[in-house]
């Protein structure tokens, strides 16, 4: 399947570089084909490589944000008792750590050809992340939460409960020459101390406005937004606050798989409540 065909690399892609010529021309697009040969040619040098982030983090409104946007609206002598009171809103601490195979903890940009060209993940050969998958999405996914409660590092010796999510998919999925769209999968576990409290699969894709890099990196940003708020829809009300559990010596404390180069299984599940 997908993991055990991306680790053959840029070998492979170029190995399979006929096949992708043969399916493009298939469809008679012309201006697809260039496209997409394009970005599967033979890798450049390091200094031609273009670079991609997830844009600039775009921030949920959220119960806590909005109380505060209108405790500012109500004018800079707004009396302290109404401004303490917005911020006694914030949500309880939280522990934060993303996981992800291996294949989505490098740089590489991945895309995918339709179904009837096999299950196989190829990656453009001139485009690059600025940093891997993971990583951008962990940042994304730590800012949004932070809008209305403390974010605290998996290591952290604070008490707080845990989230762990496991990044499973993030790629870009073609459905012809001219159309595809970004695809973002994960798992998220929430845990209380050494208690699983809770465990969910959330999904999202959104249409690439070009066939290209570009177009893959900008769907997949949209892509993780939707799930982030997905995730944090998911966490209202879920979330407790510390408990004697979360109070445990240090070596207690520590988040189940906490390494962000490959994601291990939960021992064990519990239904979304």
């Amino acid at each position: 399947m997908m993991r055990d065909t991306v680790t053959q690399g840029d070998n492979e892609m170029n190995n399979g570089k006929g096949r992708l010529v043969t399916w493009l021309f298939g469809f008679g697009a012309v201006l697809g084909t260039a496209m997409l040969v394009a970005g599967c040619a033979a890798p450049a040098p390091s200094g031609a490589l273009a670079r991609f982030d997830l844009g600039p983090p775009t921030m949920p409104v959220s119960a806590v944000a909005g109380a505060n946007s209108a405790a500012g609206a109500a004018g800079a002598n707004a009396p302290a008792s109404d401004v303490a009171a917005a911020s006694a809103q914030q949500l309880s601490p939280l522990k934060v750590v993303v996981n992800a195979p291996s294949w989505l903890d490098s740089d590489m940009i991945y895309y995918r050809l339709p179904a009837s060209e096999g299950d196989q993940a190829r990656v453009y050969a001139n485009s690059r992340w600025l940093t891997s998958p993971a990583r951008l999405f962990g940042d994304r996914l730590r800012a949004s939460l932070s809008v209305d409660r403390v974010v605290l590092a998996a290591g952290d010796p604070a008490a707080a409960p845990a989230l762990r999510v496991d990044l499973e998919e993030f790629a870009q999925y073609f459905d012809s020459t001219s159309a595809s769209h970004g695809v973002v999968q994960v798992r998220a576990t929430l845990f209380d101390g050494p208690k699983l409290l809770a465990q969910t699969t959330l999904r999202a894709q959104a249409p690439a406005a070009t066939a290209d890099a570009a177009g893959g990196a900008r769907a997949l940003a949209t892509a993780s937004d939707a799930v982030q708020k997905q995730l944090i829809q998911w966490l209202a009300g879920r979330v407790p606050a510390p408990s004697a559990t979360t109070r445990a010596p240090a070596q207690s404390r520590a988040l189940p798989a906490t390494s962000s180069a490959g994601s291990s299984p939960v021992s064990a599940s519990a239904p979304s409540r």
